[in-house]
Order: C-alpha cells, then sequence, then structure tokens
C-alpha cells in the first residue's frame, strides 16, 4: 500500500495505485475464513480501463460480458 491506497504489486505497473473502492465490498467467506473481495465497481473499472492501461491487451467478450452482468446487478432494486 501507498499513503492507505492498495496498489498493484508486480511489474510493470507496481506501485501504481488500484481504483477506489477496490475492496469495499461485504467481505466473503471461504469457509471460516473471511476474506475481502474486489467490489462489483472496481471490477467494471478494472475490465473497462485494462485496454487504455495496457493497449496490448484489448478487451474480450468476457469482459463485456461481464460488466454488462455486474451493471445488472448493481441496478437490481434491493
Amino acid at each position: 500500500m501507498a499513503a492507505g491506497r492498495i496498489t498493484v504489486a508486480g511489474e510493470p505497473w507496481a506501485g501504481t495505485p488500484w481504483p477506489d473502492g477496490l475492496l469495499d465490498a461485504e467481505p466473503g467467506r471461504i469457509g471460516a475464513l473471511e476474506v475481502p473481495i474486489v467490489g462489483p465497481r472496481a471490477q467494471i473499472e478494472i475490465k473497462w480501463m485494462m485496454p487504455v492501461w495496457d493497449p496490448s491487451r484489448p478487451r474480450r467478450a468476457k469482459d463485456v460480458e461481464d460488466i454488462a452482468r455486474l451493471q445488472a446487478a448493481l441496478d437490481k432494486p434491493r
């Protein structure tokens, strides 16, 4: 972490801050272990921006589908 922000661990972007709210979602569980999860808004930003941040990684059809599914879940009334 740099200045309280979660950052990319590996090269070539080591130290670059991840999106705000990356781990703001409710924790998940693996058995008895409580674990942080990447929030849906951060997942959308990462999937949307990856081709901008790294032009060698074009957006995949899977990413477009994931973005739509995540956005639909966020838009669903509670």
